[in-house]
């Protein structure tokens, strides 16, 4: 199977005109204003150009199945309402910021084991992944922020010309220079010898930090029917992608993370390479005594706190590789229907009881990988930050399904 499609979407209708606001009455006077959103006369429709090939294969009877689907798609003068500056009037304009590319792939397996009268077990194995780029896009724009997602020190971020379409920019460590002259970042890292802690990236120039694009997905389902009696179980699967601990970096900074209570909070290490004479650096800061930094003094309790304000800064430290197994669902169903052949009434009964959300396992150390910040605060493009969001909840649920 080969398929292909050219399609058009348009802007928000009146995108591409400015408006005034509701007149305002202060004593005598009447003020008006331009809308906080400025119209752009010179808007284009944006266009998606996909195609897909694939096929559906069957072997031994039906017994084993085979559907696999790659596609592409690119869309052109992609149409986006990021945030103006301020000297420009608005808050907010349409434009055609440029192309964002999709190329991905979806596989499904179903094998049937064992099929018999009164004993039938379905497996199916399904896995998918995707990859967003960010094509051309406009000139001068190192980092595109779609939406408002921005928790602690990281913004969820698209990167122009080739970059991760779920990136996620922010503040980093710096480290030592290699043999080619360029920042190692496996190596050891750099401390700010006019303040005694480690040396972070500029606050005005974020850098890329992580990839919140999964490398795989995935979900197996078992299904066993036992005569009238079926079982079935659906595992979720997750490989790669990072997930922000907005979370965690909340409860460093408020002092409430098991992360800064390290030696009783009596005491913290800073190691690593002064960044202005290249000498190893090693500092032990203690509660008790005091320190001379800068040409100024300050007591090691301060230092402590300083510490861990500059822990926090670094998005790193909060970022994780998340993997994860959900046992998404358990089912248990019934069919009662051959018990009632006797009478005219009742046709069909059976009896279904789920559970869904039972377990998870996982390297991620939040509450939940599968949670956003996303929904009110966050915006759609939060997906992969975790920042005080409620886990997703265990349900069960139990019903009877009479046919008359």
């Amino acid at each position: 199977m080969v398929a292909g499609r050219r399609v058009g979407k348009d802007a928000n209708p009146y995108a591409t005109l400015t408006y005034l606001t509701s007149p305002l009455n202060y004593g005598s006077f009447i003020g008006i204003g331009n809308s906080y959103t400025n119209g752009n006369p010179f808007l284009k429709p944006e266009i998606q150009t996909s195609w897909e090939v694939g096929g559906e294969f069957r072997f031994l009877n039906g017994r084993i199945s085979l559907d696999y689907t790659y596609y592409h798609s690119q869309t052109k003068n992609q149409i986006a309402s990021p945030r103006l500056s301020n000297a420009s009037g608005y808050i907010m304009t349409s434009i055609n910021s440029g192309s964002v590319i999709n190329n991905g792939m979806e596989l499904a397996i179903t094998g049937k084991p064992i099929v018999k009268k009164d004993f039938e077990w379905i497996v199916t194995l399904n896995g998918s992944y995707n990859r967003g780029t960010l094509g051309d896009f406009l000139k001068g724009v190192d980092y595109f922020y779609p939406t408002d997602a921005q928790f602690g020190t990281v913004k969820a971020a698209s990167i122009p010309n080739g970059g991760h379409f779920l990136a996620l920019t922010g503040r980093r460590i710096l480290h030592e220079n290699g043999t080619d002259g360029t920042e190692n970042k496996s190596g050891r890292p750099l401390v700010d010898p006019t303040t005694g802690l480690y040396k972070l990236s500029s606050t005005s120039n974020n850098e890329i930090v992580g990839n919140r694009e999964p490398k795989f997905i995935g979900g197996l389902n078992n299904s066993f029917r036992i005569k009238d009696l079926t079982f079935s179980f659906l595992l979720d699967f997750r490989v790669g992608g990072d997930v922000y601990n907005g979370t965690e970096y909340y409860m460093v900074a408020n002092g409430l993370s098991k992360r800064t209570t390290a030696n009783n909070r009596e005491s913290v290490t800073v190691t690593g390479i002064n960044s202005q004479t290249g000498t190893e650096f090693s500092q032990t800061y203690n509660a008790n005594q005091s320190y001379t930094i800068g040409g100024a003094t300050y007591s090691g309790k301060y230092m402590i706190q300083q510490y861990w304000s500059n822990y926090n800064q670094n998005s790193e430290n909060f970022i994780t590789s998340v993997n994860w197994l959900k046992l998404r669902s358990v089912s248990l169903n019934y069919d009662f229907s051959k018990l009632l052949k006797k009478q005219k009434v009742i046709k069909g009964l059976s009896v279904t009881a789920t559970g869904s959300n039972l377990f998870t396992w996982t390297n991620y150390k939040g509450m939940d990988p599968e949670v956003s910040a996303a929904g009110g605060t966050g915006g759609s493009g939060s997906t992969g930050i975790d920042y005080c969001s409620v886990p997703s909840t265990s349900s069960f649920s139990f019903g009877v399904n009479i046919t008359f």
